[in-house]
């Protein structure tokens, strides 16, 4: 009993020992790589940084900012943006956006938002207000290659 009890804790110490190691190095504004702090400042104007850490990632170091507004925009180590989300009931900035992929929303997705785009190897995910996932390229055609497809989420 007593050896278990040990154990247990020591699993538990363990764990949050893990989650301490991997959690992002809370940094400031002023230490965004400068593309990041032009992007917040063009696409979200006015909005405040709620928290901003940096991370080392598969490639090199990421950034990841929440602003107050309830968006979430990730970073690559030389500023540019990986990953846009925003709170329910807003849409990504346009200007983020490419042309075909907007275009294509608009005109098979009536009436439906970009909720959430990350950019991937060879193009684009893109998830739509209601919860449909799409993989295209930046012409907007289907990306291949991909698990998934686009799809509605489940």
């Amino acid at each position: 009993m007593k050896r278990t009890i040990t154990l247990m804790l020591l699993a538990i110490v363990a764990s949050v020992s893990a989650a301490y190691v991997y959690a992002g190095t809370p940094v400031s504004l002023a230490q965004l790589p400068q593309a990041a702090r032009t992007f917040l400042t063009k696409y979200f104007p006015g909005d405040n940084v709620k928290k901003a850490e940096k991370d080392q990632g598969h490639r090199g170091m990421e950034y990841e900012v929440d602003l107050a507004s309830g968006a979430e925009i990730d970073f690559r180590e030389n500023g540019e943006w990986k990953e846009v989300k925003v709170a329910r009931g807003k849409a990504v900035p346009s200007g983020i956006v490419p042309a075909a992929i907007a275009k294509h929303v608009s005109a098979n997705y009536s009436g439906q938002k970009i909720v959430e785009i990350s950019r991937k190897r060879g193009g684009y995910e893109v998830e739509l207000s209601n919860g449909t996932e799409l993989k295209l390229t930046e012409d907007a055609k289907p990306l291949t290659g991909q698990r998934g497809g686009n799809r509605p989420r489940r």
